[in-house]
């Protein structure tokens, strides 16, 4: 029985979430922004390392919605989540959120759908299976097969994608459409709409789906499904520019998050430093860094094999 925690932990800002989507937003315009300015390799390189990771920080702003803690009115919560963190990722929250609360009921299950969608139940794996998992990622290739595992899952009637009534599904569509729209139209009213496929497309299918799947393999992979959830996930407990690139938005708390999934994010630091006085963190899932955890995660098995 977990012990309840202080109101205050539990509270929505929102003026704290609205200045992480602005800030966000603000990061991805500076990119753009540069990339026009300076249109040197390096500054393009740069500018679609900084989308991608900001373009995950979308994805944790959508995951926020999806548990009902980003906003404290309900409809604008769920507008916001879709219009500006699920939209310009050409996602559905509505259908993310189904999936997700799934996974939050029984993570590393059979039909867990976080573990289907990035294959992590199969961990630990040689060093030479992740470097190549992480590959396929990085060129585009993983992308494609997270659809296809997706698509497979439904097929096999595991799908954590329940269907939305019809008036959800058109207002989701036509976010994706006006959002998508939008930035074409700004980019090519700037003369630079090539830029949306360079540094907008592109990052999406290569770098998001790599920093994606370290964060999945950090938050789960290795582990197996606990009644107590505090052991079937990690948390990263030193913040540094590996948490910025791969656990925006303190998502890499994720102990923390699924014992107490209402808690906003900006609180899960607190609610770390109370489960460590209460010594509620299981010592051996927590990690000092990204690193460390794909280390283990692929060495286990090769010790194992000699």
């Amino acid at each position: 029985m977990r012990p309840p925690l202080p109101a205050h932990l539990t509270t929505i800002s929102n003026p704290r979430a609205l200045l992480a989507v602005a800030l966000d937003w603000a990061l991805i315009a500076a990119c753009f922004a540069a990339a026009i300015r300076f249109p040197y390799p390096l500054v393009f390189v740069l500018s679609a390392v900084l989308v991608a990771r900001t373009q995950l920080a979308l994805a944790v702003l959508m995951h926020e919605s999806a548990h009902g803690t980003l906003l404290s009115h309900r409809r604008l919560n769920d507008i916001a989540g879709q219009l500006f963190a699920a939209a310009p990722l050409l996602l559905v929250m509505d259908f993310y959120r189904s999936g997700h609360l799934q996974h939050h009921r029984a993570p590393m299950v059979a039909d867990d759908p976080v573990a289907t969608i990035f294959g992590i139940d199969d961990y630990p794996v040689t060093r030479r299976e992740l470097v190549w998992r992480l590959f396929k990622d990085a060129t585009g290739i993983g992308y494609f097969l997270s659809a296809r595992n997706l698509v497979r899952a439904r097929l096999r009637g595991r799908n954590p994608h329940k269907a939305a009534g019809h008036s959800k599904r058109f207002y989701a569509i036509a976010s994706i459409v006006a959002v998508q729209g939008v930035m074409i139209g700004l980019l090519a009213a700037a003369g630079h709409a090539a830029l949306y496929f360079g540094l907008w497309i592109l990052p999406a299918l290569t770098l998001l789906p790599l920093f994606g799947r370290i964060r999945a393999i950090t938050e789960h992979a290795g582990y197996r499904a606990s009644e107590d959830q505090r052991f079937s996930a990690r948390t990263v407990v030193r913040r540094s520019w590996q948490t910025f690139f791969v656990g925006p938005h303190r998502i890499h708390y994720h102990i923390e998050h699924h014992e107490y999934p209402h808690v906003p994010f900006y609180r899960l630091q607190q609610v770390h430093a109370l489960m460590a006085q209460q010594g509620r963190l299981p010592a051996a899932n927590l990690y000092r860094s990204y690193g460390q955890v794909l280390r283990d995660v692929s060495q286990l098995k090769q010790i194992a094999e000699h």
